[in-house]
C-alpha cells in the first residue's frame, strides 16, 4: 500500500451555523431603504441537498430560533450604527435634538422573522451547499389590472465555506387574483409566488395571506400551489374545513399520536369560490395563461 496517498477528500456537510450565516447576509444584501425606516427582509426559504436536510430536519427548530436571535442582534447593531456619534452623546447627557437625532431605523418588513426550509426542488445543490432565498417587493400595491409590483429577490448560497449572493429585480404578474371580506373589508390578494399559506394571522405562523377573523380559522388553514403543468391546486391542512365550490376538500393533516401531512392536493379550477371553516369565502380567479 503506498503510504503517501492520500485519502478521497470529502465534502463538508451543511451545518446549522451555516444556514444562520447565509440567512444574516441575505439579509443584510436585501435591505430596501424608504424615508424614515430602512426594511430587511421577513421571510427566508433555505434550501438544502436532501442529504442535510434529512440529517438536520429534527433540529429546524432551533436552528430556527437561533437564526432569529442573530437577526435581531444584527438589525440592533446596524440601528447603532445608523446613529452619529454625537447625538448618542446628546442622548446620554439627556439633551437629544429629535429633529437633529432621529435616524432611520432597521426593521423587519413584516415584524418578525418567517424561516422555511425546504429539500433543493432542482437538483443543483451539491451536499454541504446552502442556499438562501428572501423576496422583498418594493413600491405601492397597485389596483387590480394596473400592472404588478416589482419585486427583489436576493438569494445567498454557500459552497464550500464561500458566500455567493446574487439578486434579480424583475416585474411578476399575478398568477392568480383572490378576493375576499375580512375584519378589515374587502380586500385583493395578487398571488405571485408558486405556493401561498393562507391562514389567520400569528406571531409565530408565517402565512402569505393573512386573514384576520375569528379562531375557527387555522393559523395555517391552507395552501394554494401552481403546479408544473400550470395548474391550480389546494390542500386542507386546518381544522374545520375547506370547500371548494360546494364540495369539501380531503384533509391533508393527519392528528392520530403524532401529526403529520400526507401532502394531499386537490385540483382546483380556474375560477372556485373557497370556503374556510364555513366562515370566510374567498373568490379564486387565475389569470390568463
Amino acid at each position: 500500500m503506498d503510504q503517501h496517498r492520500q485519502p478521497p477528500q470529502t465534502r463538508p456537510k451543511a451545518s446549522g451555523r451555516d444556514i444562520i450565516l447565509a440567512i444574516g447576509q441575505t439579509m443584510e444584501r436585501g435591505l430596501e431603504p424608504l424615508w424614515s425606516r430602512i426594511l430587511a427582509p421577513s421571510l427566508y426559504q433555505v434550501y438544502l441537498h436532501s442529504e442535510d436536510y434529512d440529517r438536520l430536519r429534527n433540529v429546524f427548530p432551533k436552528i430556527e430560533a437561533d437564526a432569529r436571535r442573530h437577526l435581531d442582534r444584527e438589525v440592533a447593531r446596524l440601528n447603532r450604527r445608523e446613529v452619529p456619534p454625537i447625538a448618542r452623546l446628546r442622548r446620554a447627557l439627556g439633551r437629544s435634538r429629535d429633529d437633529e437625532d432621529r435616524a432611520r431605523r432597521y426593521e423587519s418588513t413584516d415584524g418578525g422573522w418567517y424561516i422555511r426550509f425546504q429539500e433543493d426542488p432542482n437538483g443543483v445543490l451539491e451536499p454541504g451547499d446552502v442556499e438562501v432565498v428572501a423576496e422583498l417587493a418594493v413600491g405601492d400595491e397597485p389596483r387590480y389590472g394596473a400592472g404588478s409590483r416589482t419585486h427583489r429577490i436576493i438569494s445567498t448560497t454557500r459552497r464550500l465555506g464561500k458566500m455567493e449572493t446574487r439578486e434579480e429585480v424583475a416585474e411578476e404578474p399575478a398568477l392568480a387574483i383572490l378576493r375576499f371580506e375580512d375584519d378589515r373589508g374587502q380586500r385583493t390578494y395578487r398571488m405571485r409566488q408558486r405556493e401561498i399559506v393562507i391562514g389567520r394571522k400569528a406571531q409565530d405562523v408565517w402565512v402569505d395571506l393573512d386573514l384576520h377573523t375569528v379562531a375557527d380559522i387555522s393559523r395555517e388553514h391552507a395552501r394554494i400551489r401552481r403546479s408544473e403543468d400550470g395548474k391550480f391546486e389546494i390542500k386542507d391542512l386546518s381544522t374545520y374545513g375547506v370547500e371548494v365550490d360546494g364540495r369539501h376538500v380531503p384533509p391533508s393533516l393527519v392528528k392520530a399520536d403524532k401529526e403529520r401531512d400526507l401532502d394531499l392536493w386537490t385540483e382546483l379550477p380556474d375560477r372556485a369560490t373557497i370556503r374556510l371553516a364555513s366562515v370566510l369565502t374567498l373568490e379564486f380567479e387565475a389569470s390568463a395563461r
